[in-house]
């Protein structure tokens, strides 16, 4: 399978993209930090023993704490084949859960094609946080993150012409006018501030709220706390990486029928991507924020 209208093998990017992940699970496991794959990547785990054959992205998850343990510990220990992309380390960087990318590629998406940041062939992680759902604090969470989300992608036009709703979309452009005014910086803390809101209390719930773009994404991704620490060892592209013990509960509330193929016209890769290369792309430094 390849990339629409690129001349490029899906499979090439997933080769890259499962090195970056050994890389990431060396560090976890060097370090004895939990994680565990998720969204996409546990599904093609389970349906596939790697790679759903159109995906290009590799996705895992840790809870905030092992989170920001491991963001901590790659200032002293990522290969420096690899650069660990937060807001912190690329100050343009829009979104607010980790990438781990690999220096000297591209794989430049049309959503952010417009930002100056670290464009290399990446796997997303995910924070997970703790969560009161059914409560009033915790509504006012989730009210707060998709305001708060909606004005941070709002910064980026193209991301706007993205949204498939044409009301969304709109509306997106509008606050696109004023919200490039608001100092990114400002953003970045509040929306971190507002998703930690209740991390100093063991919830027994935690769920994915570094994407809120609908109230239906933080029921998708509720784990129980003690699941999560919960796991088992699952066959990924001939290696062996940990997930949710109760996978098929996990994959059944993401998925529904997961085991069901979507039709042959949405088997595509869904990032959008308008250039990839293995061979260019500056080498960018975890440490200086600089492109060397």
């Amino acid at each position: 399978m390849r990339f629409p209208s690129l001349n490029v093998d899906i499979r090439d990017v997933q080769k890259v993209q499962l090195e970056i992940l050994l890389e990431f699970d060396r560090i976890c496991k060097k370090y004895n930090i939990t994680y565990q794959l998720f969204a996409g990547t546990l599904l093609g785990a389970v349906r596939h023993d790697g790679f759903i054959p159109w995906d290009d992205d590799v996705d895992v998850c840790l809870t905030r704490e092992d989170y920001n343990q491991f963001l901590r510990i790659c200032e002293k220990e990522l290969n420096n084949q690899y650069f660990l992309q937060t807001y912190e380390t690329d100050k343009n960087y829009i979104s607010q859960f980790a990438k781990l990318r690999k220096n000297n590629t591209i794989f430049i998406e049309s959503g952010t094609s417009e930002c100056d940041i670290h464009h290399g062939i990446f796997i997303d992680i995910f924070p997970l946080d703790n969560i009161l759902p059914n409560s009033f604090k915790g509504e006012v969470q989730i009210i707060l993150l998709h305001i708060l989300y909606s004005l941070n992608i709002s910064q980026v036009k193209n991301l706007c012409l993205g949204i498939e709703s044409v009301i969304n979309r709109y509306s997106c452009l509008f606050i696109h006018s004023f919200a490039k005014a608001i100092p990114k910086n400002w953003m970045d803390k509040i929306q971190k501030s507002v998703s930690c809101l209740f991390n100093n209390k063991k919830t027994k719930y935690i769920t994915l709220l570094t994407v809120m773009y609908s109230k239906n994404m933080y029921k998708k991704y509720m784990f129980k706390r003690k699941d999560f620490y919960n796991t088992i060892l699952h066959e990924f592209e001939g290696h062996y990486f940990p997930i949710p013990k109760n996978y098929d509960k996990v994959l059944s509330n993401i998925y529904g029928n997961y085991n069901k193929f979507p039709p042959k016209n949405k088997q595509n890769p869904h990032h959008g991507v308008i250039k990839i290369s293995f061979t260019e792309g500056k080498n960018w430094s975890l440490n200086n924020e600089k492109k060397v």
